[in-house]
């Protein structure tokens, strides 16, 4: 037999598959079908570690600026609003993280935490859950305040617009 299609031989297309799975499987047990071993590392050249091919997005460190004012808004949405009033505001980042439990009508929701910086703009620095800081990334605090100082938006398409009734009336100072 010269090939899979041998046009000396009159076979039909059962006989024709059997004949190519027989070669195949020949050709698996002889070593024909596997790949060539991966190259040996350069001599010299240490071998990367799997954690050094993945870094993870850097997170904001909450406490960089020393005698930072932070404030805790409901959810994100909240923050991404406009000139929307905080739940909260004090300088104790951990007392305010704390706090934020109390409030109840958006429990569901992530709460979220902001430092205000020299020119006044909130600065998104961690989540609020369970009374403990959740880090959030670098990447995600900048489109966060974007979206509040509404250079972009949020794609949050499946979210309810806020009403006005939703936002809390005046903020606690704690």
């Amino acid at each position: 037999m010269t090939g899979f299609w041998d046009t000396s031989e009159k076979s039909t297309p059962a006989e024709r598959r059997q004949q190519r799975m027989a070669e195949a499987r020949r050709r698996v047990e002889s070593g024909e079908n596997t790949s060539p071993p991966p190259p040996r590392p350069a001599p010299g050249t240490p071998a990367r570690s799997r954690s050094a091919r993945s870094p993870r997005a850097a997170t904001v460190d909450p406490l960089s600026v020393t005698g930072a004012q932070f404030a805790v808004w409901r959810s994100v949405q909240h923050f991404c609003a406009t000139d929307s009033l905080p739940d909260a505001r004090g300088a104790d980042l951990d007392l305010l993280v704390a706090w934020s439990d109390s409030i109840q009508p958006f429990r569901l929701r992530q709460r979220i935490v902001a430092r205000l910086d020299s020119q006044g703009a909130w600065l998104p620095v961690c989540y609020a859950k369970d009374g403990a800081r959740e880090a959030i990334t670098q990447a995600q605090a900048d489109r966060y305040r974007e979206a509040r100082l509404g250079e972009s938006t949020l794609s949050g398409g499946a979210q309810k617009s806020l009403k006005e009734t939703d936002h809390p009336e005046s903020t606690t100072s704690l």
